[in-house]
């Protein structure tokens, strides 16, 4: 083992000191929104977690992105209100834009990192259709006895 690494350790698979529960991460996320998560993204947890819990396919595991996910909604919700109080651009001493406001850069950044994210999750439309599976037309029979009728036709 490297000399500048002395705190590490190898655990092997298998191993009794390994100390992670994967078991864990598969079982359901959590009902109730985490305690550090702002008023606004635990409205939007509480909102999203019973159709979470229909689709059935967020685990435990997933629950950092989705507490992102509800964290950068809430960073949205604040960057509309500052843009409400700031405007979209800082101007100039003769009133000409020079550049987006600061609200408008963090909202640029909340929807890009929510529609990342909301991919990621599934939580967009087209990742929803993605669920729905479409069977194939059944195919018609070959032995069809119509077919005795000699229609000249493939029935």
């Amino acid at each position: 083992m490297p000399e500048n690494h002395p705190n590490l350790t190898i655990l092997h698979a298998g191993s009794s000191d390994d100390q992670s529960n994967s078991g864990d991460d598969m079982k359901d996320i959590q009902n109730t929104p985490p305690v550090h998560l702002d008023d606004e993204a635990s409205r939007l947890w509480k909102s999203l977690i019973p159709e979470v819990k229909k689709l059935g396919y967020l685990k435990k595991i997933d629950q950092p992105s989705l507490e992102l996910y509800c964290r950068y909604y809430s960073l949205y919700i604040k960057s509309e209100q500052l843009i409400e109080k700031q405007g979209l651009w800082i101007y100039d001493n003769d009133n000409v834009a020079v550049k987006r406001s600061p609200g408008a850069v963090q909202m640029d950044s909340c929807v890009k990192n929510m529609k990342s994210l909301g991919h990621d999750l599934g939580l967009t439309f087209d990742s929803g259709l993605r669920q729905i599976t479409v069977e194939e037309p059944e195919k018609p029979k070959k032995d069809s006895p119509l077919k005795e009728v000699g229609f000249g036709a493939d029935v």
